[in-house]
């Protein structure tokens, strides 16, 4: 391809830049069961597949939003085509013949029903964003720094055990993918590979360590040592019940050597005790109700909490974001960066690491897109003017 024409494709991608990687599925709409998944259309041979292995972007003002013109080039020149659907609304439709009924119900446990699932998404659709016109979008950057580590956008890929029921690799695979764009991968404490495997996988990829607090009171101290030993720098706890002693975290801080995040906080009360106890971040969640029946979308709680504490803590959102609009609305709303789970399962379960690889580029391309429609070059510039509440 000669680069006259090559700039022409760029030209022509960059125009249509919202259509392949941010239109809503009509399936997703929120609160409604997706549909049933469409027959498959037979792939011609003669067409190969694009390759997400293919390099990626890393580091300090990487231009994810590139992914859709290295696809729309792929597609145009050689023929080629994503492994998998740009559509994330639509992953959990597509993953679902290739996972298995256990691997299904373990990704979909809840308590009461899918009433919070239900919540977190029309919460979250709720808040619609204002596009903006006539502002120059060419220098988009999503780099940030939480808690002392550097990331090449405000994304987390957040804990999410026994992944080894989605794909053999696991948590392996989850790893390198995540490693090899730099973002941070937290390893939960029900994995199904263990720490130094991971480790072992993705040595330089930066590593959290998400810890299931034990309904006794007493943390295991070997297994925080074996995390810390394994190149974990953050330990991200998730109590069992909310009304568990807060006192108690006394102990982990004394065994933990590094910043401590509390999960699962939904009032602003607990978000102000958890700056009073010490704690270096927050995560604003209701864990899709696994264990908390009955409660509401967790969006509407991130501005109340992000305005009274924010910039006393770090405030992260992990409830329901599935794509790179989600993740927009989360950061607008106060969020400093946002944890992000079943959809980075659901594209292991399609085609392993680079199925992990291509759902998280994805996610970022539309990250760094809908920062262009709403006329913001940075995500660090979000505020609530850029949405509109339905």
């Amino acid at each position: 391809m000669s680069e006259h024409t090559r700039r022409q494709f760029l030209e022509v991608a960059a125009a249509t830049a919202a259509v392949s990687l941010i239109a809503p599925a009509a399936s997703g709409e929120p609160g409604r069961p997706p549909a049933p998944a469409a027959p498959a259309t037979p792939r011609s041979p003669a067409v190969p597949r694009l390759l997400a292995s293919s390099p990626a972007p890393v580091g300090p003002g990487a231009p994810f939003g590139s992914y859709q013109s290295e696809i729309y080039i792929a597609g145009m020149s050689a023929g080629t085509e994503p492994i998998f659907t740009t559509n994330l609304s639509d992953l959990e439709v597509a993953a679902h013949d290739v996972l298995s009924a256990g691997a299904r119900r373990h990704l979909r446990a809840w308590a009461g029903g899918a009433a919070a699932e239900r919540a977190n998404a029309r919460a979250l659709h709720a808040w619609r964003i204002v596009p903006r016109m006539f502002i120059d979008r060419s220098e988009r950057d999503l780099t940030t720094t939480v808690l002392g580590v550097e990331m090449p956008a405000p994304v987390l890929l957040g804990p999410v055990g026994r992944q080894a029921l989605a794909h053999p690799d696991g948590e392996v695979a989850t790893a390198r993918a995540a490693s090899g764009l730099g973002l941070t991968y937290v390893h939960s404490e029900r994995a199904s590979r263990s720490l130094e495997e991971v480790a072992a996988a993705a040595p330089d990829g930066p590593r959290w360590f998400g810890l299931d607090w034990p309904d006794e009171r007493d943390v295991d101290p070997v297994l925080l040592t074996r995390a810390q030993a394994a190149g974990c720098t953050h330990l991200l706890l998730s109590p069992p019940q909310p009304g568990q002693g807060w006192a108690a975290l006394r102990d982990i801080r004394g065994t933990w050597d590094g910043p401590i995040v509390l999960g699962g906080l939904q009032h602003v009360s607990d978000a102000r005790r958890a700056v009073r106890h010490g704690l270096d971040g927050i995560v604003v969640s209701n864990e899709r109700g696994r264990r908390r029946p009955g409660v509401g979308g967790t969006i509407d709680a991130l501005p109340r909490i992000a305005d009274a504490v924010g910039g006393k803590l770090a405030v992260l959102f992990g409830a329901g974001a599935r794509t790179g609009t989600d993740v927009f609305r989360s950061l607008a709303l106060g969020a400093d960066a946002v944890l992000v789970g079943r959809p980075y399962v659901h594209g292991l379960a399609l085609a392993g690491e680079d199925g992990v690889r291509h759902m998280l580029r994805t996610l970022l391309a539309e990250l760094e897109i809908t920062l262009s429609i709403a006329g913001v070059g940075h995500h660090r510039d979000l505020d609530a003017s850029a949405l509109v509440h339905a």
